[in-house]
């Protein structure tokens, strides 16, 4: 086949048909020990990243997973618990399993508790990575419910102030219903992601001055380095949101990814970045609010005026005239829309991993599509 413009792009290599990477990444997931409905959602999770551009959460992280289920570093029989539960509000015990079955089931509590109340907050400790938290927030949105949904991560980013990593990359998502589907916004508190960098070298592309620093201190773009220093807690930091300095509004994404740690960390009763996996569990927690519209006034009157309120800004004089103005979501609907019809394209370096992921435990490789370079 033809591929689509948007894939003739450096460091492409295979197109992989969506619903033949769902089924691989289930299958290894099974062959690792996930019981079926959790290999399901976590698949869906993965492939659902891919399909939407963020190819730094996609199947590039299935070995993470297979490798902590076959190990036993991740708890293949976990069962999301209630340990606490006050009307509006409830918390989890994820049992050290799979992030995403855990995150599905506080959603869905959320959106149960919004739909009868209002409004409902869960939390979630003892977890795993849960992939993009976008996923989780259009899930509850969809449901007609305003949500937010967030997780802590490993130590990765040094708050403004100091060069020490404490912080985790710690996403910050909301998703709205409108009357033509859901507006989202899902992005890190820090001004790139490991992962993002991953992906950068896997593609031979370079990182910026201004997102990391090496363990003296100082700016460092040396890719592979600051991965395995991040990695290795050898003292490599990626910077908040807004730099390392208050005059490019440094002290916001700071202050941003703390209250994303006091959510998902001590308030949660989960480990806070610093502490997560130790004594050989995951121990991240997350966090789910949740407003039913129908508990705001009339649901579909306040779609209609989200539709046009992200209209109105879509309509925007653009600063570049060779551009239009985009809303959170609108690059990776398109993109979802394109790689569902076309393909998504997977790097060489990411199917020869999941070559290695299907010997490993024992299935089938994934098929690829062909297509012209």
């Amino acid at each position: 086949m033809t591929s689509a413009p948007e894939q003739h792009h450096e460091g492409w290599r295979r197109l992989i048909d969506a619903a033949e990477l769902t089924r691989f990444t289930t299958e290894a997931l099974r062959a690792a020990g996930a019981r079926h409905d959790d290999a399901v959602v976590t698949a869906e999770v993965l492939v659902a990243a891919d399909l939407g551009g963020v190819d730094s959460h996609g199947v590039a992280r299935l070995r993470r997973y297979v490798e902590g289920l076959h190990g036993g570093d991740i708890n293949r029989n976990a069962v999301p618990e209630i340990i606490s539960d006050k009307g509006s509000v409830c918390v989890l015990d994820a049992h050290n399993g799979l992030g995403q079955p855990a995150l599905r089931t506080a959603v869905d509590l959320a959106v149960d508790r919004a739909s009868r109340i209002g409004t409902s907050a869960v939390m979630v400790r003892r977890s795993n990575h849960m992939g993009i938290a976008g996923w989780f927030a259009e899930r509850a949105a969809r449901a007609g419910m305003l949500a937010m949904v967030s997780t802590n991560a490993v130590p990765q980013v040094a708050p403004m102030g100091t060069n020490e990593p404490m912080f985790g990359t710690n996403p910050f998502c909301y998703a709205v219903p409108t009357a033509r589907g859901t507006l989202c916004f899902d992005g890190a508190t820090s001004t790139v992601s490991r992962g993002k960098l991953e992906q950068l070298d896997r593609l031979g592309k370079p990182m910026p001055t201004g997102w990391a620093l090496g363990p003296d201190g100082r700016p460092t773009t040396d890719i592979p380095e600051t991965v395995q220093g991040l990695i290795h807690r050898k003292g490599y930091a990626l910077l908040p949101l807004g730099g390392g300095d208050k005059d490019h509004g440094g002290h916001k994404g700071s202050a941003l990814a703390l209250f994303i740690e006091l959510l998902c960390g001590p308030l949660a009763g989960a480990q806070w970045s610093r502490h997560t996996y130790q004594g050989g569990e995951g121990g991240l927690g997350h966090f789910v609010f949740c407003i039913g519209l129908d508990a705001l006034g009339d649901p579909e009157v306040i779609r209609a005026g989200v539709d046009r309120l992200a209209q109105e800004v879509r309509d925007g004089t653009p600063a570049d005239p060779q551009d239009r103005v985009r809303l959170p979501g609108d690059r990776r609907g398109a993109l979802t829309a394109a790689r569902q019809a076309h393909g998504i394209p997977v790097l060489e370096s990411v199917v020869a991993d999941l070559d290695d992921i299907a010997a490993f435990v024992g299935i089938a490789p994934v098929r690829a599509l062909t297509y012209e370079t």
